[in-house]
């Protein structure tokens, strides 16, 4: 097995190697991307500390782990605007001559960009929710050779998946950062946390901290019933499954956590796989941790069906609209009533939720009957890539779906929670506040506009911009000349 670890400093380097780290990871966020689009989660996902700030630094990084021997990777696994891709290219393109092993990233408009002219590997983050071998053969298409699985995707499903996408090497989350939902559909961002504190605003001349959210304290999922908080889930009773099924990489999350916090949870997931029995890896996870283990998969394993529900997207506008983008259960009975003829309206739209390899396979089957049912009136509004460019495909070789039409969903288009946006964008719903700093120090937040290009980031789903345009062009016509 070979650990993928974050790495925040060069000084780092010597000891995650030491304590056997196979391959590091770093986030990136400079000021020329702060000065356009705020102290925020754009980038990378992660906000502050987990980031490196210059290209000095993340040149030092590099430096330091070809001296040890480590592949290092560059995170840029958020979505972007086409601005935004500019930026981020002739950043790949710096790192690329620094001698960075790859970039791990979910944009279809980004991938599409570095699959010409880069000798940068292409690692598909766990952002892209890759469930199903249609996917994993699109993005191959534009040179991803890596894909981290999502967290829902335990070692049987996993196997199962791998042994169809030929040549793609698996990766699987391991240690830290085990989230309530489905990551790639989540649309919240990710802060930095500042407390509270018991002192009127301005009553001690506290300086003041500009943020376009007076009003965060926390992740959004924090305030619901959800069992992920533990602070050290932990898949080492998997490792040798994963393994098995073809999964040889095993991924610490943790940018931005202190470099003590990572060196304890390698060595611990070093010295557990060595060991015979889950037994033992109990003992040895509440020896090394003080609590009691919490498992990552297995019964606590993260529900596939965790998607925030989503409105049906914009571009959508007529038609019956039937069915959920969010609720693979449902999609079956859905299509069972359509076939029927139960639902009123002409020209319905089929909202069909992001789908695994079984659900993909049965759509596939039943989708002739399907456009027989509703001649030349049958849209459906797909949620993720290998579903669009496999329908596209079939819309192409059989006649009876000539008249079908094809939209991308909410989520596959990856469009902020307009809810959220409005907030940010509004002076009323961010009063000032008073809180203890990231460093400690009494803060006041007040409000400052977002610039109107971060505002641009928000309101534009990224699959709309050119390149991803381009990249859904050449996947598609693909797609229908096979």
């Amino acid at each position: 097995m070979r650990y993928a670890v974050p790495v925040n400093a060069a000084e780092e380097v010597a000891a995650l190697a030491a304590a056997g780290a196979g391959e590091l990871y770093v986030g990136y966020q400079d000021r020329w991307w702060v000065e356009r689009y705020g102290d925020h989660d754009s980038m990378s996902r992660r906000q502050g500390r987990a980031n490196l700030s210059t290209r000095g630094e993340l040149a030092e990084v590099v430096d330091a782990a070809h001296t040890h021997g480590l592949p290092i990777w560059l995170a840029l696994n958020s979505r972007y605007t086409e601005p935004q891709l500019d930026h981020l290219t002739e950043l790949c393109e710096g790192f690329e001559r620094m001698g960075g092993t790859g970039v791990i990233a979910s944009d279809l408009g980004l991938l599409w960009r570095l699959s010409e002219g880069f000798g940068l590997a292409r690692c598909l983050s766990i952002l892209a929710v890759a469930q199903n071998a249609a996917t994993l053969a699109a993005y191959a298409r534009l040179g991803v050779s890596r894909v981290v699985l999502p967290r829902f995707m335990e070692p049987k499903e996993a196997k199962a998946l791998l042994s169809q996408a030929p040549g793609m090497e698996g990766e699987f989350m391991a240690f830290f950062d085990k989230c309530p939902w489905v990551d790639g559909y989540c649309r919240h961002r990710h802060g930095v946390t500042y407390l509270d504190r018991e002192a009127p605003v301005g009553g001690d001349g506290a300086p003041e901290l500009y943020t376009f959210d007076t009003t965060y304290r926390s992740h959004a999922c924090l305030g619901r019933a959800c069992t992920y908080l533990e602070p050290y889930p932990c898949a080492a009773c998997h490792l040798s499954a994963f393994d098995e099924a073809g999964a040889h990489v095993a991924k610490l999350g943790g940018r931005g956590r202190p470099l003590d916090e990572r060196l304890r949870a390698l060595r611990f997931l070093h010295e557990a796989e060595a060991m015979g029995s889950d037994a033992e890896r109990e003992r040895l996870f509440r020896t090394t941790f003080g609590c009691a283990c919490t498992c990552y998969y297995g019964a606590k394993a993260q529900d596939r069906r965790a998607i925030e529900p989503v409105s049906p997207p914009s571009w959508i506008s007529n038609g019956t609209v039937a069915g959920s983008q969010t609720d693979p259960a449902g999609l079956h009975g859905t299509v069972a009533d359509l076939l029927e003829g139960k639902l009123d309206g002409r020209h319905p739209a089929l909202l069909i939720p992001p789908l695994s390899q079984g659900d993909l396979a049965w759509l596939l089957e039943v989708l002739p009957e399907l456009c027989r049912a509703c001649p030349n009136e049958l849209t459906l509004v797909v949620n993720d890539l290998g579903t669009l460019v496999s329908l596209t495909g079939i819309r192409q070789a059989d006649s009876t779906c000539a008249g079908l039409e094809i939209e991308p969903g909410t989520l596959l288009a990856r469009s902020d929670d307009p809810r959220e946006v409005a907030h940010f964008l509004s002076p009323t719903e961010n009063p000032p506040r008073a809180i203890w700093g990231p460093d400690g120090e009494p803060r006041t937040l007040v409000y400052r506009e977002p610039p109107a290009t971060l505002a641009r980031h928000w309101e534009h789903p990224s699959l709309f911009e050119p390149s991803a345009r381009a990249a859904l062009r050449e996947l598609t016509e693909k797609a229908a000349s096979v």
